[in-house]
């Protein structure tokens, strides 16, 4: 059963990836979910790149505390607007290796709180969470003599906006990075 994340990628995903799945590509402390944001956030899931290992805590109706990060079911809505005509980076040099994008984004989603092996409950759904911000993406095409490597893409997401920040931030509109391999959709 693939249950979806709301934040980065399921660890299956994260397993498949040449770049993730070894420990200490990113350090540990990127990799986990506990009470607040993290900076990493791996392409897949949900994609609500603010929220990346957010632990997400839920009070569901009957006020059980359950942490909306993962779930049986979900939707989200992701948006990315580049703008790379303003900012313009293409040395003649470095046109055929590298490629540079920027871009705006935004993500919005929703997940279940329910225990995701639970069949005899209904669906009940968390809070809409909802982040924005600016982007850019470097990907590297050509490797040189290692053709044979895939190109890679490292992002680097500011989301400056979280409609739902973490108990220990309370501040909706702050400074936020995120790292990420590979584009989000």
């Amino acid at each position: 059963m693939n249950l979806p994340y709301m934040l980065p990628a399921r660890p299956e995903e994260l397993l498949d990836n040449d770049f993730t799945k070894a420990q200490g590509f990113v350090p540990k402390s990127w990799a986990g979910y506990g009470p607040n944001e993290n900076h990493f956030q791996q392409g897949g899931g949900l994609n609500l790149r603010g929220y990346a290992g957010y632990l997400l805590p839920e009070v569901d109706s009957k006020s059980n505390l359950m942490y909306a990060y993962n779930g049986s079911t979900g939707a989200a809505i992701n948006a990315e607007l580049d703008f790379n005509h303003l900012v313009h980076f293409n040395p003649r040099f470095l046109r055929n290796t590298f490629a540079l994008s920027t871009y705006l984004f935004g993500d919005m989603g929703i997940i279940n709180v329910f225990p995701p092996f639970s069949v005899s409950n209904t669906l009940e759904f968390g809070s809409l969470r909802v982040d924005a911000g600016v982007g850019l993406a470097l990907t590297i095409q050509r490797w040189g003599p290692l053709q044979l490597v895939k190109p890679l893409t490292i992002r680097f997401d500011m989301p400056l906006f979280l409609n739902e920040p973490s108990a220990n931030d309370q501040n909706f509109v702050q400074w936020r990075w995120v790292i990420g391999i590979g584009r989000c959709f």
